[in-house]
């Protein structure tokens, strides 16, 4: 390759990155959206019993722009679920939510289940996984179902969340995101599996109201 050709390969390519750093560097747009305060205060059958805000410190580890901790309860059965939601306008590429596979180890809980499980079908009839975990503390113990959730997706696996924070960044500027969690206490004599069903059925529930709050 002569010199002239190398010369103009180099200046294309750093006119490429800069095109494209300059790109990426512009405001995301993003579609309105509600608050999470004004998410609804029934679910099914699901109420409201609580709301609360995390400590300075807490949310000054999670750093989201908007985001929800709520209980709710079923009155028939007097099952409660702690509903969490953290909603991020842009997401820097190469970073992660703050999973709750790391926070939940630092909060003293063990997991001892670990895998995924099918919440629903798409509009095709394809599984959508969520996170699952049975977590220990002690004599106490939950069920956790998490998931991220970004431009209508439902995303279990990190990697994949990753993939398309950078498929959107490129394609629609987009780099906004949330994650979403459901923690079910379980009594010594809970079953596990009736547990998840419950949660399941909640997150199902819970997902018909999301898309005005993390838009697709």
């Amino acid at each position: 390759m002569k010199l002239n050709t190398r010369l103009l390969v180099v200046a294309a390519f750093l006119v490429l990155t800069v095109s494209v750093k300059a790109y990426l560097n512009t405001a995301p747009a993003v579609p309105l959206r509600k608050p999470l305060d004004e998410f609804p205060q029934q679910v099914g059958d699901w109420n409201m019993t609580s709301s609360a805000r995390l400590t300075d410190d807490v949310a000054g580890v999670l750093k989201a722009d908007d985001y929800m901790v709520r209980q709710y309860r079923e009155p028939s059965t007097g099952k409660f679920i702690d509903f969490f939601v953290a909603y991020y306008k842009t997401q820097a590429a190469g970073e992660s939510m703050h999973s709750p596979k790391n926070c939940l180890p630092g909060s003293g809980w063990t997991p001892i289940v670990n895998d995924r499980v099918i919440m629903k079908n798409d509009a095709e009839g394809h599984p959508i996984e969520v996170n699952r975990y049975v977590i220990q503390n002690g004599s106490d113990r939950a069920l956790v179902l998490y998931w991220y959730q970004a431009n209508g997706r439902i995303i279990a696996n990190e990697y994949w969340g990753k993939f398309y924070l950078v498929w959107d960044a490129l394609h629609t500027r987009r780099r906004d995101g949330a994650i979403v969690r459901l923690m079910i206490p379980l009594g010594p004599n809970d079953d596990p599996q009736q547990a998840l069903q419950t949660g399941l059925q909640f997150g199902r529930l819970a997902g018909q109201d999301l898309p005005a709050f993390l838009p697709n």
